[in-house]
């Protein structure tokens, strides 16, 4: 009985066409090596119009016919072992246990495969560089409403509050605390500049700039803002006075290690007789400071424009409490 391979070589056809036959004739066939009915494989020969191998009838091989395997019977078997060697080789499956005739079937698949892969990596590539404009949207709108809500950071232009800050630190705001409580005597506020006079009209572009630099804690050019230290507050009576001056208020003198050089001799002095040019109450002990409002005076007492110049600041015009030097390393810390 013939295999699907030899009936496939002698008709000079694939395996994969022999067992498309015989399914079609009705006859169950898996693999190269399914067993082939005599019968069945005499009508695959006919329909291929191929002759069948000569029939043995037993006979024996006459020296007419093969002189060269005219010999004793071990010389003719000696002659036919390599034939069938042959034979037994050239029906033995390739390595991969698939006829040579038929392309192993993960090699195709995997074929298949790599073209996704590569077009799914640049899909995935390109969904990243779409989502890049999305992401720094996102990120500039939280930094907007950190800005807005809860800190911000400072750019110090001036020495108005040396030597607590020096022209150039940059400071931390917070600006949640006077949203729930209120300001304390010696916090160290921010506060918008139309207390002490008309901000500026810019066009917008300068706006822009700016809102993008204050963003960064960096200089405009345009300080829309002062930075100071509260010395009173809402109902406080305050002076300050005396050749080396002190600062009084309720009745009590108030200790200000911060002042420069730790003493005032020539700055402008709080008495009863500059009250109200500096929009203070008049009272008996001194000035006193109007309700929802704070008094504001530079550490740098004598080189400072604050409420001595200006009055005093509404509380509603606090950005918020200056509570943290970033800048530069080295003054790292709270105030």
């Amino acid at each position: 009985m013939s295999t699907v391979q030899q009936v496939a070589r002698e008709l000079g056809l694939t395996s994969q066409e022999v067992i498309a036959r015989l399914k079609a004739m009705g006859q169950p066939a898996d693999s190269h090596l399914t067993p082939v009915e005599q019968s069945v494989a005499d009508r695959l020969r006919r329909e291929s119009g191929t002759p069948g191998p000569p029939e043995d009838n037993g006979a024996l091989v006459t020296a007419h016919d093969a002189p060269s395997q005219v010999a004793t019977g071990d010389a003719a078997t000696a002659t036919q072992e390599p034939a069938a060697e042959q034979r037994i080789a050239s029906e033995e499956p390739t390595q991969s246990g698939v006829p040579p005739d038929e392309k192993p079937p993960g090699k195709e698949s995997t074929d298949k495969e790599e073209p996704p892969k590569k077009k799914a990596k640049k899909n995935s590539l390109l969904r990243q560089v779409a989502e890049l404009p999305m992401l720094i949207v996102l990120a500039f709108a939280i930094a907007v409403v950190i800005k807005i809500f809860l800190v911000q950071a400072f750019f110090i232009p001036s020495a108005s509050m040396n030597p607590t800050l020096v022209r150039g630190d940059r400071v931390l705001v917070e600006k949640i605390g006077y949203r729930i409580g209120e300001p304390r005597r010696g916090h160290v506020i921010v506060f918008a500049q139309e207390t002490a006079g008309e901000a500026p009209d810019l066009p917008w572009s300068e706006d822009a700039r700016n809102f993008f630099r204050e963003l960064l804690g960096l200089p405009t050019g345009e300080e829309t803002d002062f930075i100071k230290r509260v010395v009173a507050v809402s109902g406080d009576v305050i002076t300050y006075q005396g050749n080396s001056r002190k600062l009084v208020v309720n009745g009590e003198r108030v200790d200000e290690p911060y002042i420069r050089g730790r003493q005032d001799t020539g700055s402008t002095k709080i008495t009863t007789a500059n009250c109200r040019p500096m929009q203070l109450e008049v009272s008996d002990e001194g000035c006193r400071v109007p309700a929802g409002t704070v008094f504001v005076m530079g550490d740098n007492r004598s080189n400072s424009m604050d409420s001595r110049v200006f009055g005093p600041v509404d509380e509603d015009e606090i950005v918020g409490r200056a509570w943290l030097i970033i800048w530069p390393p080295e003054d790292f810390g709270t105030l």
